[in-house]
């Protein structure tokens, strides 16, 4: 057994600052270092007294500065980090070095550097010999969940066991590895580990983010203050939106603190993936109905999410499932029983068969739980030609529903699933759209308003008679400009260009992120969102069919912006009102012939000018255009109102951000709420499909401009 020299005395005396600490940083070049780290459900680490750990002497590994922590459990013990202030995801004293997450997990995206990182963290502070991985304190994250880091620790020398009894194993170890136990360390478990520490040991302590209170800071910290550590767990969690693995919760970083000698590219893990290649391989094991386990032919093994398509969960699982997303379905005891069926039915097509595999340029090859996301197709016939696209088999059969992304098979799938839905084919069997319980469809008292932009005129003040919805007095615009109030010196959350079929919006009114059913702190069904929206859409339109959502220009992948797979109650909502909802991400004349709106949110990439043409068909034929904002950049914006000048609107969305700091939800000025509505426009009252409304007022739409429209919506118009 072999163990580093102890650095300090674990009775009371701090330790050294760090086991490769020096007084100046090394710097390695980015062809040495190893990829960028990600860290899937973070929490961040603190100082000993608990206050924002800025010691670069213990902090190994930092958050981009674009990185900001929340305290999402609500129980309010989250230490917040300033402004401006480096986040540290990794710390170390002497030889135990404590991560805010489980980054080396069987589902990590092995093409980072997390393996790696924790390899050389293995050598620097142990250097070899037996690793026990402790398992006695009810970890969710065992060594059967880190089989390939095993497997890759023991390749470099390493003898890594599981232990569930630490005080009788420890002393034939050299490292002790504990992830976030769920059970507190007795006092003879914590003497034993100061003496382990206290004789060289190397300790590896991983935690997890305060998501639904899951994680374990509390019996981490203790071992913390039972070896007097200078850093501490934070009871946190750590996103970043700008930096991430495909979602702010999976934060990645390239700020290492190089005072440590951890970063050092080496053969890890990751198997190249070339997407524009298409792959043969072997299927070892089918998951369930859109999971699949294979073997490339160099004998790597990889998970493939199965792109475009989704399968309900088994009924072990139901719980998790969404019956929001289910068009016409509202049992989730069924929904489990056909989660099983669809297993069987992926199981009895793909299992031992050959694949072929194929990427999508619309997409990443790997989700953020580092699984390959793929088209594969198989030999269904048995003729020897793998032919049959399993992603599209699955939804012709009825089980599995479109998963409404941006990849380039969106429509086709979309067609393959009306069809299916239609036919009462497989799952759709139950489906039942037109019995639907309705629900939000009162009067409309208040509207809350997520992260609002103002809503301006291109032309000058914009005529509060257009405006059926401002912010409260009390709000005010972050940012912005004097050109953000109206001619009321209200700030509009909503601006109508009736004459035009165009409404733009400043918020993403129908953005599933603030449900409390997915885990938004405080319940918003309260607030009139779905009707008002409903009321406007139905105020410009002239057509009848489906609310269809624009998904095709990039808003799936950025929380700026909605899908239809974003808007889950929303559909529910206007199935109880008899109204379909659809994604859309082709805008042809053709694809948008059969909704009466449609509702685009910030696009990361600007429309085509075939797409206008389409557009501007569409309105012209009696179609209603909805414009909504939300926290988008300015890039973002300008495609939104790109869309609204080539619909011949004044409307624009402004800069800046309106705020309250008196009117809003869950304490957070940048959700506002408002009751300041203008009558005038009979909004606000639930949704019948009946109501009269009367005729624009104030909106020239944009001067000069070819294609204007008088429109006055579904209802009778009156005066």
């Amino acid at each position: 057994m072999r163990r580093r020299t102890l650095l300090k005395s674990v009775a009371g005396v701090p330790l050294a600052g760090g086991l490769a600490a020096s007084a100046t940083r090394r710097i390695v070049s980015a062809a040495e270092r190893i990829p960028a780290l990600a860290f899937d459900s973070t929490a961040s680490l603190l100082a000993a007294d608990l206050t924002p750990l800025t010691d670069d002497s213990v902090a190994v590994v930092w958050a981009e500065p674009t990185a900001f922590v929340v305290d999402e459990d609500g129980d309010g013990d989250a230490v917040p980090y300033p402004d401006g202030t480096d986040i540290p995801l990794v710390a170390q004293d002497g030889n135990v070095v404590g991560f805010g997450a489980p980054i080396v997990q069987n589902d990590t995206d092995f093409e980072r550097g997390n393996e790696e990182f924790v390899l050389n963290v293995l050598d620097a502070t142990a250097g070899s010999g037996t690793v026990l991985w402790d398992e006695s304190h009810f970890q969710f994250y065992d060594l059967d969940a880190h089989t390939a880091f095993e497997g890759y620790a023991e390749a470099n020398g390493y003898d890594v066991r599981p232990t569930d009894d630490i005080v009788a194993d420890l002393s034939s170890a050299d490292t002790l590895v504990v992830t976030s136990p769920s059970a507190a360390f007795s006092s003879a478990e914590l003497d034993a580990v100061a003496s382990f520490v206290a004789d060289g040991g190397t300790l590896l302590l991983f935690d997890q983010s305060d998501f639904r209170n899951f994680d374990a800071t509390d019996n981490l910290n203790a071992i913390a203050d039972r070896l007097d550590l200078a850093f501490r767990f934070n009871d946190d969690q750590v996103l970043d939106e700008s930096n991430n693995a495909g979602i702010g919760f999976v934060p990645t970083t390239e700020n290492l603190n190089t005072r440590f000698d951890y970063f050092h590219d080496r053969e890890g893990l990751g198997f190249e993936i070339d997407p524009a290649q298409t792959y043969t391989v072997d299927v070892v094991d089918v998951t369930d109905g859109d999971t699949v386990d294979v073997r490339f032919a160099g004998g790597n093994e990889e998970t493939i999410r199965l792109l475009g398509i989704d399968t309900p969960e088994v009924a072990a699982a139901s719980q998790f499932e969404r019956p929001e997303e289910w068009e016409g379905i509202e049992s989730l005891d069924y929904l489990g029983t056909q989660g099983d069926v669809a297993s069987e039915f992926a199981r009895g097509e793909l299992a031992d068969e050959t694949l072929d595999v194929e990427f999508d340029s619309n997409e990443p090859v790997r989700d953020p739980f580092g699984r390959l996301l793929a088209y594969v197709s198989y030999d269904a016939d048995g003729t020897g030609s793998r032919d049959t696209l399993y992603n599209e088999e699955v939804i012709r059969a009825g089980r599995a529903r479109l998963y409404d992304s941006s990849f380039a098979r969106h429509d086709q799938f979309f067609d393959v699933e009306i069809d299916a839905r239609e036919s009462g084919r497989g799952l759709w069997a139950e489906s039942a759209p037109e019995n639907t319980r309705e629900i939000r469809n009162g009067p409309v008292e208040s509207v809350f308003a997520p992260t609002p932009a103002p809503v301006v005129s291109a032309a000058g003040t914009l005529d509060a008679r257009r405006v059926p919805l401002s912010a409260e007095p009390s709000a005010s615009v972050e940012g912005g400009s004097a050109g953000s109030r109206d001619s009321d010196g209200d700030l509009p959350f909503v601006g109508v260009d009736g004459q035009v079929r165009t409404a733009v919006v400043g918020s993403l009114l129908i953005d599933e992120s603030y449900e409390q059913a997915e885990d938004y702190p405080v319940d918003t069904s309260e607030f009139g969102n779905f009707a008002f929206l409903t009321n406007l859409i139905d105020k410009l339109s002239d057509r009848t069919g489906d609310v269809l959502i624009d998904g095709g220009h990039g808003q799936f992948g950025v929380d700026y912006g909605l899908s239809a797979e974003d808007a889950a109650y929303y559909l529910r909502y206007l199935e109880g009102v008899g109204i379909g909802f659809e994604g859309v991400n082709t805008i042809t004349r053709e694809r948008l012939d059969r909704g009466r709106a449609l509702l685009v949110t910030a696009p990361v990439s600007a429309y085509t000018e075939a797409e206008l043409d389409a557009l501007r068909q569409f309105r012209d034929d009696g179609g209603a255009v909805v414009l909504l904002a939300g926290d988008a950049p300015s890039a973002a914006r300008e495609n939104l109102n790109a869309v609204a000048d080539a619909l011949c609107s004044d409307l624009r969305v402004g800069a800046g951000a309106v705020v309250d700091t008196e009117n809003n939800v869950n304490d957070d000025p940048a959700v506002p709420t408002t009751a300041n509505v203008d009558d005038w426009f009979r909004l606000f009252d639930a949704y019948t499909g009946e109501t009269t409304y009367k005729r624009t007022r104030g909106g020239p739409g944009r001067p000069g401009c070819v294609g204007r429209r008088t429109a006055a919506g579904n209802g009778e118009s009156g005066e």
